[in-house]
């Protein structure tokens, strides 16, 4: 089986992997195409959240399930042939997240984030196949809805669960998204569906492909205030997860009485909030967390339903061999681009992607 493995010092090896097997117990889900998170363009510049190695990264998966063991889940049995995207998390079932259903918390190892052994089991998307267990959590997919579209539901369930799980948006809302990037695009597809009155999306001008998808979708981009003060005010203003930490206190001045402001930047640096401001405009501020397996079923139904809003939408498919450089080159002197990739393996997929 084929996989890209990141061995460290930013390389990704092509490698002839352990075939994966659905044992007794599990699945096996032939991989169509996994997205790319930032976050793994990250780990190959240095500073990414998973730097253990050697590790198949992709955490964004869409694919088929396969093979399927004679004593697999029930829900993973009735599955079989289905096309489906996989979440994350692999929730434990067992700690006390996942027994007050909250199972985003769960500490489980997730999709994207194992450390590979001698095994038959893959956890990783940049391959062929990976595994699929008790643990797994999937959400089918339409089979019209082209690779592309289908992996842009990854960020649009963060987006879902920002805006309707965190915010409780209403229609004829204003919103605020502070960061051009991927995550921000996709945020603005949740508002603009939502019926959002204003959809505003603030950031630097070097997230070229974020801002062009933003501005064919119908949302308003503009750079970065250097008074936000000025701006707004918005019922709900976003600050997505790679955007720097500048745009947080920022938030906060542009949020109107009684505004609620979703914080799913990742940076931990100090923010230079000033509480008095949270106080007088009573304000509420709430962290943003991934999505959730809900998130994802209501990212896959506003995809499909927004596809003429998204006609103008062009995403990326690569082959594993040109991976790398294509991963590292989606920051820009540390800015994010805000390109949609989808790593697909052209040797087994037979798809015209670039290798």
């Amino acid at each position: 089986m084929r996989g890209l493995v990141h061995v460290g010092d930013g390389k990704l090896e092509l490698r002839d992997l352990p075939a994966v097997s659905a044992g007794e117990r599990g699945a096996v889900l032939r991989v169509e195409g996994s997205a790319v998170c930032i976050g793994d363009a990250e780990t190959l510049h240095g500073y990414g959240p998973v730097m253990a190695t050697p590790l198949v990264l992709g955490h964004e998966i869409i694919g088929r399930v396969a093979d399927v063991g004679p004593a697999a889940p029930r829900v993973i049995q009735a599955l079989r042939g289905a096309r489906v995207m996989i979440d994350d998390a692999r929730p434990c079932g067992a700690c006390d997240w996942c027994l007050r259903d909250q199972k985003r918390f769960c500490k489980s190892p997730r999709y994207g984030h194992i450390v590979q052994d001698a095994s038959s089991c893959n956890w990783g998307g940049y391959a062929e196949a990976v595994t699929l267990d008790a643990q797994s959590v999937l959400v089918q997919v339409p089979e019209d809805l082209p690779i592309e579209l289908a992996t842009f539901a990854f960020p649009v369930a963060s987006g879902v669960e920002w805006l309707h799980v965190g915010a409780e948006i209403k229609a004829g809302e204003s919103v605020a998204i502070l960061g051009t990037s991927r995550m921000g695009a996709a945020t603005a597809l949740v508002a603009l569906h939502a019926q959002a009155s204003e959809v505003v999306v603030y950031g630097d001008s070097r997230g070229v492909d974020a801002i062009n998808a933003c501005s064919a979708m119908g949302a308003d981009v503009r750079s970065f205030p250097t008074d936000p003060k000025r701006e707004g005010p918005y019922d709900v203003v976003v600050v997505v997860t790679e955007a720097p930490v500048e745009y947080v206190a920022a938030s906060v001045e542009m949020a109107g009485p009684l505004g609620r402001v979703i914080m799913a930047c990742t940076s931990t640096r100090p923010s230079g909030i000033e509480p008095e401001t949270i106080r007088r405009k009573g304000l509420t501020l709430k962290g943003g967390r991934g999505a959730s397996a809900q998130s994802l079923r209501r990212a896959v139904e506003i995809v499909s339903a927004e596809r003429t809003r998204l006609r103008a939408f062009t995403g990326e498919v690569h082959g594993f061999e040109a991976a790398e450089a294509v991963l590292k080159g989606l920051l820009n002197g540390g800015v994010v681009r805000g390109a949609h990739v989808v790593i697909q393996d052209a040797a087994s997929s037979g798809s015209d992607v670039h290798a």
